[in-house]
């Protein structure tokens, strides 16, 4: 194989030629025969690096072989587990079969032995494999329990009565590198293979469930395919695994557009495929419509614009661009021909192909669209493809967003084969533009949800009986109830509504109101939640208008009020927050420190006095941190982004009003002559970590000759920076007619409350040299300059460093981080099991792990000031903490909950805060299938913290 592999441009290699040192004769001799390639792909994707270190033996062999022959080898490796395995021998055989084709596949397309077609056909028959071999032992488990009424001979997957089904990419073979995969799972009740078929579901969903650990339970050898199961009809109030009779009547009286489109790709990809094909036969009605179904278009371009605004995608670009969702990517190309195939399809069967270029061409043969668009179109998937599987190739990560710095751009373009990044960069726009064209063609009419439900008359004492189907058709079990709630509307029973205007507005937007709530998952208790919102909002025309004219607010809106109600409560109280969703700047405003730091700045600018800057800094707060965490929960910004962008909201605010704060005091106070002043943050704002209700934690430090200010009331230095620390945090923290923009906590000054509210740098230096806690050390270790007078920050920066810097008795060091986690546990105990912060093996364990490794092994960590996850991670490198990487992995999920709760919950300690949809939805954003494994794998890693702290303090006192 390796005679025929394309070189990549090159590139210094130093991680590449470590590795050939560590290799064998035989191994190395074989990498470097291939290092034209080698080289510059593993030295740019550390994931891939990792595997070849993991597999070298194996690689070394296939690179000598025919790549085919070394794939299927694979596939049977895994089919032979599955038949005469154990569930932890076929475990271990899944996530090695995982990694060798992972790294086989981007050796062969980054080296043009396999196109990119090839290599996501590869990974899609490594999905079956490995479904198809983890239900095999499964069945043989269900067996041994004596669940089944066939013998035990016959228990494996083709014989199970359930059928596992392949949608979107899995179901057409086409694959992303590091893609989920999305599969349902329905039952035949009929075929005689469960000794007790009363039991069916819940003994298919328990199989279902653990096959579902089988593929993504992070081990040893990682995971197979993080597995999703959310397509399955109703996933918020069904089981994992339906009867083939419910899932039908779901599809028949409730299913969605985007359900049919879904299902085009469908195909039975393991399990028992006789049940499978039998239930797509009868699926194919209601996918395939017998008349020409030009409806859909709305419909699908309403889900596109959803997509734009729940994803953020912006405009096109380069850096930053999502290539799937973004414009002109990947995602309009599916819709443009899954839009063509759902409208002709009922008529032509020859449009009824599942991958995404076989119905280009299949409509091109059927005159949908020109040969030329099949080509055109055709060519730029495949490129796009290219492009993505090269970002998720790098770090085994399942993103689909372009670096957003020239470098990282020129890595993606040099694995395309590209050397020059200007190249590289008109092609990928050229491609853009080339897919926006004609999505733009395709889409030129409709810009709202299809009408023309049905009656929708609210009017009268009778319940009208054409409203009744209607509403019932919308998924309203109880139609009668719900006519009666919005008859209450009408007639101005709420403030919201009392108006004529406000109730003009709602009668215009009621149709497309009732179909987001019929979409919910639970239209009654959806507009039952809606109903308890407009009763406490003063005022409706303005959001009415709103909701009228953007399609995606309404959507947002009904899913803030099932699962986050600390954001419909926001929307409750300003209603103006909302306007931003509707920016077309959005998505930067919530992934761009600099656009989003540009906005605030240019909204206080236009302050004419100090207090209505007060109010402005309090406007723009609100408004953005509503806007990230609508990022945080529609899953368009990463936990970690999500600190990072409320962090630097609080920055920027705090930086611009400590501005505004010292000439307002200039004032009448003056300036003393040569004083020099900074804020040191402390906590979440110094790590970057903030969330929604996340306090500000800063101290002021100043240097300043012993002299009065200068102003009309003179102060000495100590008087003067007290005062002016005092009017900072009452502009911060302070109430106005808008509300308040933060908490100040001064707590971490020198002494504590009983010191002074400003502190000389000089008594910084004194006080932690001769009279701090261990505490305040620990909180030093990742404390950061946020604003500063000229050099002054270097100067503060220089003397945390010789703090930091001291040589001290471990022993007592750690005696003393011991001593205050068991006060924190006597005196600060958990209150709600997902309180992560204070749980034993929690969040404070993981930093003071970070914290006190910092104060005794400084010199070797070597990252000072760092945040926690990457000490910890830096410190599993160093051999200190031998589970610091975990733990970074840990802290992560930890932080990614408390991130959600935060910005979803108004009482997040308090039980019935925790709704089912809130619960789905932070298992949605930890990328789990469902809350209860998540619960369950809390509890081992808070074990995991728990045992690593202890070995840490014990090895710490050693040092």
């Amino acid at each position: 194989m390796s005679t025929f592999l394309s070189p990549l441009p090159s590139v210094d290699h130093p991680s590449f030629d470590a590795l050939l040192a560590e290799l064998g004769p035989g191994e190395a001799a074989a990498f470097r025969q291939a290092s034209g390639l080698l080289g510059p792909l593993l030295e740019s994707a550390p994931y891939l690096l990792s595997l070849a270190r993991a597999h070298a033996t194996w690689l070394a062999a296939a690179l000598d072989s025919d790549i085919e022959i070394a794939f299927g080898n694979l596939l049977d490796e895994v089919a032979l587990a599955g038949r005469t395995a154990d569930e932890a021998q076929v475990s271990q055989a899944l996530r090695r079969a995982k990694g060798r084709t992972a790294l086989l596949a981007a050796v062969a397309e980054t080296g043009g032995l396999w196109m990119t077609a090839r290599a996501t056909e590869a990974l899609s028959d490594l999905a079956d494999a490995a479904l198809e071999a983890a239900l095999d032992v499964l069945m043989r488990q269900a067996a041994d329990k004596g669940q089944l009424a066939i013998p035990a001979e016959l228990a494996s997957a083709a014989n199970s009565g359930l059928a596992l089904f392949a949608l979107g990419k899995h179901g057409g073979r086409e694959l992303n590198y590091s893609s989920d995969i999305d599969i349902v799972a329905f039952f035949d009740p009929l075929k005689p293979v469960l000794k007790d078929p009363g039991e069916a579901t819940k003994i298919y969903s328990r199989i279902v469930q653990k096959l579902v650990g089988l593929m993504q339970d992070q081990q040893a050898g990682g995971y197979v395919f993080r597995t999703d199961l959310r397509l399955r009809p109703d996933p918020g109030s069904t089981p994992v695994a339906l009867s083939v009779d419910a899932a039908l009547a779901y599809y028949e009286v409730r299913g969605q557009n985007w359900e049919r489109a879904a299902w085009i790709k469908a195909r039975p990809c393991a399990g028992d495929k006789a049940v499978g094909e039998a239930f797509l036969k009868e699926l194919a009605p209601y996918v395939w419509r017998k008349h020409l179904d030009f409806a859909t278009i709305a419909d699908i371009q309403a889900m596109k614009r959803q997509i734009n605004v729940s994803k953020k995608v912006g405009d096109i670009r380069v850096e930053g661009h999502n290539v799937k969702l973004g414009r002109g990517g990947i995602r309009e190309i599916e819709f443009f021909t899954q839009t063509q195939q759902l409208i002709a399809g009922g008529r032509d069967k020859a449009l009824r192909v599942r991958p995404t270029v076989e119905a280009l061409e299949a409509l091109s043969g059927a005159n949908w669209i020109a040969p030329k668009a099949a080509k055109e179109l055709t060519e730029t998937y495949w490129f796009l493809r290219a492009v993505e599987n090269r970002l998720q190739m790098l770090r085994d990560e399942q993103t689909h967003i372009m670096p957003d710095n020239p470098e990282g751009v020129s890595v993606i373009g040099r694995l395309m084969g590209e050397p020059e990044r200007p190249r590289f960069e008109r092609r990928y726009r050229a491609a853009l533009e080339l897919v926006a064209r004609y999505y733009a063609e395709l889409f030129t009419e409709g810009d709202t949800l299809g009408s023309g439900e049905g009656n929708l008359v609210f009017t009268g004492s009778d319940d009208d009986p054409g409203t009744v189907e209607t509403l019932s058709a919308m998924g309203f079990s109880n139609p009668s109830k719900a006519i009666d709630t919005i008859r209450k509307w009408h007639y101005g029973s709420y403030a919201a509504t009392r108006t004529a205007a406000a109730r003009a507005h709602l009668t215009e937007l009621l149709p497309a109101l009732l179909a987001t709530l019929g979409r919910a998952g639970n239209a009654d208790e959806a507009l039952a939640r809606m109903d308890n919102f407009l009763s406490r909002l003063p005022g409706g025309v303005q959001l009415f208008a709103l909701l009228r004219n953007h399609e995606q607010l309404r959507t947002l809106l009904v899913q803030f009020m099932a699962s986050a109600p600390r954001m419909a409560e926001a929307v409750i109280h300003r209603a103006h927050v909302v306007d931003g969703l509707i920016d077309p700047a959005f998505a930067d405003d919530v992934t761009h420190r600099d656009v989003l730091v540009a906005k605030v700045d240019t909204f206080l600018g236009d302050a004419r006095s100090y207090e209505e800057l007060i109010d402005r800094a309090r406007i723009i707060g609100q408004e953005q941190k509503f806007l990230i965490a609508a990022g945080l929960l529609s899953g368009t910004v990463s936990a970690a982004g999500a600190g990072e962008q409320f962090t630097a909201l609080a920055e920027t605010l705090l930086r611009r009003l400590f501005d505004k704060v010292q000439d307002e005091f200039a004032l009448r106070h003056g300036r003393i002559p040569g004083a020099k002043v900074a804020l040191l943050g402390f906590g979440k704002m110094a790590s970057g970590e903030m969330t929604f209700t996340s306090d500000l934690d800063f101290i002021l430090l100043y240097d300043a000759p012993e002299m009065d200010s200068d102003g009309e009331k003179g102060l000495g230095p100590a008087h003067y920076f007290a005062r002016l620390t005092q009017r900072l945090v009452a502009a911060v923290s302070a109430p106005t007619s808008e509300g308040v923009l933060y908490e100040a906590d001064m707590r971490l000054r020198p002494s504590g409350n009983a010191g002074p509210l400003a502190t000389s740098i000089a008594g910084f230096q004194a006080y932690h040299r001769d009279n701090a806690w261990t505490w305040e050390h620990l909180a030093l270790s990742r404390a950061r300059v946020i604003a500063s007078t000229g050099s002054f920050g270097a100067e503060v920066d220089t003397a945390i460093a010789e703090i930091m810097q001291r040589q001290r008795d471990p022993n007592k060091t750690i005696d003393d981080v011991v001593s205050m986690r068991a006060l924190m546990a006597r005196e600060r105990k958990p209150r709600h099991a997902f309180d992560l912060k204070l749980a034993h093996g929690g969040l404070v364990d993981l930093e003071f792990i970070a914290q006190s490794a910092q104060l005794v092994a400084g010199a070797t960590i070597n990252l000072p000031q760092a945040p926690t996850a990457r000490v910890l991670a830096q410190a599993g490198r160093e051999g200190l903490v031998p589970e610091g990487q975990r733990l970074a992995e840990i802290h992560g999920v930890y932080s990614t909950i408390l991130q959600v709760m935060s910005s979803a919950l108004i009482s997040p300690f308090k039980e019935e805060a925790w709704s089912q949809p809130f619960k789905e939805l932070l298992a949605q954003l930890v990328h789990y299938p469902d809350f209860e494994r998540l619960a369950l794998d809390l509890g081992a890693m808070q074990g995991e913290v728990a045992a690593a702290a202890s070995a840490w303090y014990a090895k710490a006192r050693t040092l």
